[in-house]
């Protein structure tokens, strides 16, 4: 699955988020219906795609021109006015916002009462690539659950949701503003609200979304057992085997509930504690490191998630998760990695949450390390072309920038101008590395130190046969014509298949989020 191409993972019918939606559904006996504006009849569709669900889903409609769209919602007025004479400032993007929870709201109610249904989904939003208001560059969704209350049986909105996006990719809004909507009809049927009534989206900050969460690595409860046990029934879980993480779908990390992972807590596999969450909960994050080998027949595999390279498919997610993903690979790498004391020899026990280790037989204590390693953009002094090279391990056309690990005595800048001279036979101007930023890489214990630099473009080019397939100067056009690919291009037979649908393209570059990327857009944003 995650060695579809881009294109085919955006285009796919459904996903495992409506697996387990439908799934859900079947199990707790409920019906469904849906009406979607600009998902364009995705949510439908994703689920008509599973199988066996006529007995849980009732219809939909899709009210893509608005205009003429009164027929789609029930031939009711007061819904189409809703939906197309909203009171609102049109240039204002908080207005518009608010235009679709209240839209949302009243659709959501009136379909699940005409049709009969449990539950009815509504969406309304932007997916781009253009908006309404002037100050909106990327798409957005509103998502309401309506059902039957039990009280009175009378319909009522459930659960809301504003959901950003940072693309105004129409395509991959509409797949990623889908599996959201099954999500959140599949929090409610499981009951993820703990048996309370789940509230209303608060209208007056439509904008607060999980991007805003960020980890607190809790270092004060790493010694301390008897709270961290106490947290593991509400922590969530994210799941490692060997470089791989488990994913929900191509841009989703998998966070398992304490159920969920139960029969992975043993001897044979290793629990870290990666810190809180700054929501509302503090929800506590372990992770767990799956140890099977190649010989051992246990299932390790969870219906409606799967297991993806991290290195190739961590970028993809969003920058909570990618720092989750990589905080854990990092931890599981050195943990497998460093099993003996380097003093005596003895073996090594874990403490503190497994974010330390203590020598059984002297005591000495060991933590996580990472090796600097530079990355720089280097390009042409008059700045309109950049040197990128491709390595044995990248697929075809796949350039990035050079990289190479700090010697020990040697200073980042100094790297940077060696490892360019050896790999490519380039000398850099000298004074001209200036730093750019940093990532982790824990493949399998980096730290990647960014830079630019520049050089004179006219030398001639010597490539070290042994690290790199080629090395060349490109200009701008033919960059910025690489940024129009998305997904997980690292991937061969994700590039295979770009290549494959536009053989014109001159290279392939990394994804957005890596730190490769981020050099290169800053060249091209600059320049």
């Amino acid at each position: 699955f995650f060695l579809l191409s881009s294109f085919v993972l955006m285009s796919a019918l459904t996903s495992p988020s409506f697996k387990r939606l439908v799934q859900s559904l079947k199990t707790s006996k409920k019906t469904v219906s849906v009406v979607e504006q600009c998902c364009g009849g995705t949510i439908n569709a994703s689920i008509m795609a599973q199988p066996g669900t006529s007995s849980v889903y009732y219809g939909g409609s899709v009210v893509y021109n608005t205009k003429k769209g009164k027929a789609l919602l029930l031939n009711s007025s007061d819904l189409h006015k809703s939906l197309t004479i909203p009171q609102i400032n049109k240039d204002s993007k908080e207005d518009y916002i608010k235009s679709k929870l209240d839209w949302t709201a009243k659709t959501s109610v009136a379909f699940c009462e005409a049709l009969g249904t449990d539950y009815a989904i509504a969406e309304g939003g932007a997916a781009g690539p253009t908006f309404g208001p002037k100050d909106m560059n990327a798409g957005f969704a509103v998502l309401t659950v309506a059902g039957k209350d039990g009280a009175d049986g009378g319909v009522k909105v459930l659960k809301q949701k504003v959901l950003h996006s940072d693309s105004n990719d129409r395509e991959k809004n509409m797949r990623m503003f889908a599996d959201a909507s099954a999500e959140l009809l599949t929090e409610l049927l499981n009951g993820e609200s703990n048996g309370e009534k789940v509230p209303v989206a608060d209208t007056s900050n439509p904008t607060r979304e999980k991007h805003h969460i960020v980890l607190d690595r809790a270092t004060n409860l790493r010694n301390n057992p008897e709270k961290l046990a106490a947290l593991e029934p509400t922590a969530k879980y994210v799941l490692a085997k060997k470089n791989e993480m488990l994913f929900r779908s191509p841009t989703e990390l998998a966070l398992l509930s304490n159920d969920e992972v139960s029969h992975f807590k043993n001897n044979a596999n290793k629990m870290t504690f990666l810190g809180r969450l700054s929501d509302e909960q503090m929800t506590p994050i372990f992770g767990i490191d799956i140890r099977a080998d190649e010989s051992d027949t246990t299932d390790v595999s969870i219906e409606g998630y799967s297991f993806a390279d991290t290195r190739t498919s961590a970028p993809l997610l969003p920058l909570l998760e990618n720092e989750l993903a990589l905080h854990m690979m990092a931890y599981a790498n050195w943990q497998r990695r460093s099993c003996h004391c380097t003093s005596c020899g003895a073996p090594l026990e874990l403490i503190h949450a497994g974010t330390a280790q203590k020598c059984t037989s002297c005591n000495a204590m060991s933590w996580p390390r990472q090796d600097p390693s530079m990355i720089a953009s280097i390009t042409s002094r008059c700045g309109e072309r950049i040197l990128l090279a491709r390595s044995k391990r990248h697929p075809p056309k796949m350039h990035t920038v050079l990289a190479g690990f700090v010697e020990a005595g040697e200073t980042f800048e100094a790297a940077v101008g060696r490892e360019t001279w050896e790999e490519t036979g380039i000398r850099i101007d000298e004074g001209s590395v200036k730093y750019i930023g940093s990532q982790p890489w824990p493949f399998p214990q980096s730290c990647m130190i960014a830079f630019s630099a520049t050089a004179d473009d006219s030398q001639p080019l010597n490539i070290d046969e042994n690290e790199l397939v080629d090395a060349m100067w490109f200009d701008k056009k033919d960059v910025l014509a690489a940024t129009k690919i998305e997904g997980p291009v690292m991937q061969h037979d994700v590039a295979k298949a770009a290549l494959e649908a536009d053989p014109s393209l001159p290279l392939l570059i990394p994804p957005k989020k890596v730190i490769a990327r981020t050099l290169i857009d800053t060249w091209l944003s600059k320049h």
